[in-house]
């Protein structure tokens, strides 16, 4: 593991201190395992994963509010996407729709989780629960960072 330079250790201070100040997570420390639904419809692959610009928007304002997020650094890639594969499938099954991803950005801007993410979130064990996603802005972690949007379950089940 690479030694982190006193300019990473700033911006990850300062990420730490305006995520906490700005958003209001929903307190949801534990998945609770639900019984899977009985689904009518099929959940199909997304092809776009392109985030309408309300959203966008929202994603923008200190009063968006995020179901929950997931921290990555330190986990190694295989860890790294069983992690996302679980917490993606219980998010849903929770009916989370908004909800973060924390890879870091890696050496030089250029992180194996930071690179690997968006093409789990695009494979198709994982699109079929994915709306859209993209990076975070830059007060909010910025390339560190994702937003993901998960579709609703209610639209799934009977």
């Amino acid at each position: 593991m690479h030694k982190l330079t006193n300019k990473d250790k700033n911006i990850w201070n300062f990420y730490i201190s305006n995520l906490n100040s700005n958003q209001k997570f929903k307190k949801k420390s534990k998945f609770k395992p639900k019984k899977i639904p009985v689904i009518t419809k099929v959940l199909k692959p997304n092809a776009t994963f392109r985030l309408d610009l309300k959203t966008k928007r929202q994603i923008n304002s200190k009063k968006f509010v995020f179901d929950a997020s997931i921290d990555l650094h330190g986990k190694k890639e295989f860890e790294a996407y069983e992690m996302i594969k679980n917490f993606i499938k219980n998010s849903y099954l929770n009916n989370f729709k908004n909800i973060i991803i924390i890879t870091g950005k890696g050496t030089n801007n250029q992180g194996k989780l930071k690179l690997q993410t968006p093409l789990w979130l695009k494979s198709h064990e994982l699109s079929k629960f994915v709306i859209g996603f993209e990076t975070m802005p830059f007060n909010k972690g910025g390339e560190g960072a994702l937003f993901v949007k998960l579709k609703n379950i209610n639209k799934y089940k009977e």
